[in-house]
C-alpha cells in the first residue's frame, strides 16, 4: 500500500517537472487563494475566536443602558452607583469613559488617548500591572491624591522602560499627577487608552447629572451567575430607578452583553463577509486548477 502510493508520488512529480509551466500556474493559483484565507482568517482568529487577555474573560460583561425608543446607550455615573450598590450578581463592577488628555512630563507635551475609570477597573478585568500598582479602592473618590496609570507602550517608548517611572510625576491636562503603575504589555481598554485617571477628575457635572450619559460599564458575574440572571437584577433595579427619578430613567432598561461580543460586534458582520469572499476565492482558484488538469489530461 504505502509502495504504491509513493509510486504515485514519484509519477505526479516527474508529470509536474516536465510541464514547469504549467505546474508554476497551477502553484501560483492555489498560492494566492491559500494565502488570503490564511491572512483573513489569521484576522477573524485574533479579533472574534480568541478570548479577551483578562482573567476569566467568559465572566466578563458589558452593562449599557436601553433608551425608551430601544437604542443602546451609555450609562449615567449616579445610576452606575446605584448598580454598583446593589451587589448580588457582580463580584465587581467598573466605569470607563474614553477621553482625550495633554499630557506634559514625557518626552514633550503631547495629546495622548486615555479613560477615566472607577478605582475598580483593572481589578474587574484582572489584570495585574507590570510595575507598580493599579488604583486603590478609594482612589476615585474626590480629594484622593493625584495618580495615573500609563500604558506599557508608554513606558516603554517614551521612558526606555525605566523601573524608576513610578513616582514620576506628570501633568495631565495642566493637574501634576503622580504614575502609580504601569499596565501589563498588550493592556488596551478602552482600544487606544495609554494613560487611566481616576474617574474623580472628571467634570462635575457629569459626575452629578443622572440624565448624563457618558460611561461604559464593565462587570465580573458572580460564579455560576448567567447573563440572564444579572440581566433581570439590573432589569428590576432600572425599573425601580425610573419610578424614582422619572424625569432621567422612566422608560429606560439595560443590556447585559458578553464583553467580547460587545467589542467585536461592529466588525464582526465585515469580518465574516471578508472570510466567505476569500473562501469563494479558493474554490475559484481550486476549480481553475482542476479544469486546466482535465483540459490537459484530454
Amino acid at each position: 500500500m504505502i509502495d504504491t502510493v509513493w509510486r504515485d508520488i514519484r509519477y505526479a512529480v516527474r508529470q509536474l517537472a516536465r510541464s514547469r509551466g504549467f505546474t508554476a500556474i497551477a502553484v501560483l493559483t492555489l498560492a494566492l487563494g491559500i494565502g488570503a484565507n490564511t491572512a483573513i482568517f489569521s484576522v477573524v482568529n485574533a479579533v472574534l475566536l480568541r478570548p479577551l487577555p483578562y482573567a476569566d474573560p467568559a465572566s466578563l460583561v458589558l452593562v449599557r443602558e436601553i433608551r425608551p425608543d430601544g437604542s443602546l446607550n451609555s450609562v449615567s455615573f449616579p445610576n452606575f452607583t446605584d448598580w454598583r450598590a446593589q451587589g448580588g450578581v457582580f463580584r465587581t463592577m467598573a466605569l470607563f469613559r474614553e477621553q482625550q488628555f495633554n499630557v506634559a512630563g514625557l518626552t514633550g507635551p503631547e495629546r495622548i488617548s486615555g479613560a477615566l475609570v472607577s478605582a475598580d477597573f483593572f481589578r474587574v478585568l484582572g489584570r495585574e500591572p507590570a510595575l507598580g500598582r493599579t488604583f486603590a479602592g478609594d482612589e476615585d473618590r474626590p480629594g484622593r491624591d493625584a495618580v495615573v496609570v500609563i500604558s506599557h507602550e508608554v513606558w516603554q517608548g517614551r521612558f526606555g522602560g525605566a523601573t524608576d517611572v513610578v513616582g514620576r510625576v506628570l501633568r495631565v491636562d495642566g493637574k501634576p499627577m503622580t504614575v502609580i503603575g504601569v499596565a501589563a504589555a498588550g493592556f488596551r481598554l478602552p482600544e487606544q487608552a495609554n494613560v487611566w485617571v481616576p474617574v474623580s477628575h472628571d467634570a462635575a457635572d457629569i459626575l452629578e447629572n443622572r440624565g448624563l450619559h457618558a460611561y461604559y460599564v464593565v462587570g465580573r458575574l458572580v460564579p455560576g451567575v448567567a447573563r440572564p440572571a444579572a440581566h433581570a437584577t439590573l432589569g428590576a433595579l432600572a425599573a425601580s430607578l425610573g419610578r424614582e427619578h422619572p424625569a432621567s430613567n422612566q422608560g429606560w432598561s439595560i443590556s447585559v452583553e458578553a464583553l467580547q461580543a460587545s467589542l467585536v460586534q461592529e466588525v464582526r458582520p465585515t469580518l465574516l463577509v471578508l472570510l466567505g469572499a476569500v473562501g469563494f476565492v479558493l474554490l475559484i482558484a481550486s476549480t481553475n486548477v482542476a479544469n486546466m488538469m482535465l483540459a490537459r489530461a484530454t
